[in-house]
């Protein structure tokens, strides 16, 4: 997990991990038998790295399903969904992705899941043009949020939950929008670990089907998340 991703995974005082992400796998610990996990929390780059070389077996952290990540790892179906929001100066007028037409988002490296979620957006409205810069290493989400205050970029395209996660120690408010987009979030797995996603992608659907999951959205989220999804049409209609 990652230590700086408030509130899916972070160290807490005493340095063990806490979050979102923390709950679901202890969760899903309760739920599998043959299995016993172990918790350790590194930074984004070098939790990537380290499970595409096996030296980890799975990783979470509001990942989405890619192209490029599906050829490197093996992922899981989605444990929650995770909404975009618009993050912009509590004066902007800016409400939707439309109203970014002709502005600059807050850069996103691109093996972020962020940045296939709205290049996809901008290929369904070819009529709307916002500058999306990259970069090679992801700022943290206070120097984001102070990039747009300040004027460099014009929103951060980020969830209202991460926004929410560092909001006192910004030092100034933030205005942020309704949920523009949503995708559902996975475990990534080392290319070994088949029968590990099998299980565990057996323990979701119980974990859904019995309310676990929707419980932590509640707790963590004040919503229901696989319910809002199936709304804006992301997640499958319940049978």
């Amino acid at each position: 997990m990652e230590t700086q991703d408030p509130p899916y995974s972070y160290a807490g005082e005493d340095g063990t991990p806490k979050g979102f992400d923390v709950d679901v796998l202890k969760a899903l610990d309760r739920e599998l038998g043959g299995y016993r996990f172990e918790y350790s929390s590194v930074d984004y780059q070098t939790a990537l790295a380290g499970t595409k070389q096996g030296r980890y077996d799975a990783l979470i952290g509001a990942f989405f399903a890619t192209p490029a990540r599906a050829k490197q790892y093996l992922l899981s179906k989605p444990y929650d969904y995770y909404f975009m929001n618009l993050v912009v100066p509590e004066e902007s007028p800016i409400d939707s992705l439309q109203d970014l037409d002709g502005k600059t988002l807050d850069p996103i490296v691109p093996t972020d899941g962020r940045y296939t979620a709205i290049q996809a957006w901008l290929k369904r409205h070819p009529d709307i043009s916002i500058t999306v810069p990259t970069v090679t290493s992801q700022e943290t989400f206070p120097d984001m949020f102070r990039a747009v205050h300040d004027g460099t970029y014009d929103a951060v395209y980020l969830s209202k939950a991460q926004y929410d996660g560092v909001a006192d120690s910004l030092g100034f408010p933030m205005k942020v929008t309704a949920p523009v987009d949503a995708a559902g979030t996975v475990i990534l797995y080392d290319n070994s670990q088949r029968d590990l996603r099998h299980a565990v992608d057996g323990a979701i659907d119980r974990l859904v089907d019995d309310g676990t999951l929707p419980k932590l959205n509640q707790r963590y989220f004040h919503q229901d998340d696989f319910a809002l999804a199936r709304q804006l049409g992301v997640a499958p209609r319940e049978s």
